[in-house]
């Protein structure tokens, strides 16, 4: 089983779109009590913006106009926003990534949903939207990640509060994502007969 070094613990946030000033509420919230700081893409800043500089990582969203990469590998992690790897449709493509790059964590946003699903031994933490995510709860989340060795600890976090909700919005991100995926397959099959006719 793969597994991390030493003790890690890691601020994993994705989908700010301009809400800076909570972005920047959260970092110096965590600042000195983290290992990393992960942005999953779609900040809507510039690479040069200062507001960016206390990322270790920041990959490249739907919405980041800068040349971020696509996705960045860190000590068993592959990081990315998502939409390279048509997570609307699934994991099948991260997965594929995961074992090419030896990784046993994958880090992702897009939706706007905070999801955890375990796939194939692979930790897929959607940490949802600082700004808002789509549910019934009403607000923003982020995610506090630690792993120890193979062991690993995801803590889905308010937004603005820094209060643990990880109950409350997984059991909302599976039903919403649950909606997606069949949305997104009666989609799927309309465009195929749209093709076939």
């Amino acid at each position: 089983m793969k597994e991390v070094e030493k003790m890690v613990k890691i601020l994993v946030l994705s989908d700010t779109h301009y809400e800076n000033d909570i972005m920047t509420d959260i970092v110096k919230h965590y600042e000195g009590k983290v290992d990393y700081m992960i942005h999953c893409g779609d900040s809507s800043l510039d690479c040069d913006d200062p507001l960016m500089a206390p990322f270790d990582v920041v990959v490249k969203g739907n919405h980041d106009y800068d040349d971020y990469p696509r996705f960045v590998v860190l000590d068993h992690i592959f990081i990315t926003h998502g939409h390279f790897f048509d997570i609307y449709h699934g994991y099948k493509k991260l997965i594929d990534q995961c074992h090419q790059y030896d990784c046993f964590i994958c880090l992702h946003g897009h939706t706007h949903v905070a999801t955890y699903n375990i796939i194939d031994n692979i930790h897929f933490i959607n940490p949802g939207s600082v700004m808002m995510n789509r549910g019934e709860y009403g607000y923003g989340t982020y995610v506090i990640l630690t792993i120890d060795g193979h062991d690993v600890q995801v803590d889905y976090h308010h937004h603005v509060t820094h209060e643990i909700v990880t109950e409350e919005v997984l059991k909302d991100g599976k039903r919403m994502m649950e909606e997606i995926n069949a949305l997104m397959k009666k989609i799927d099959a309309q465009m195929a007969k749209l093709n076939y006719d």
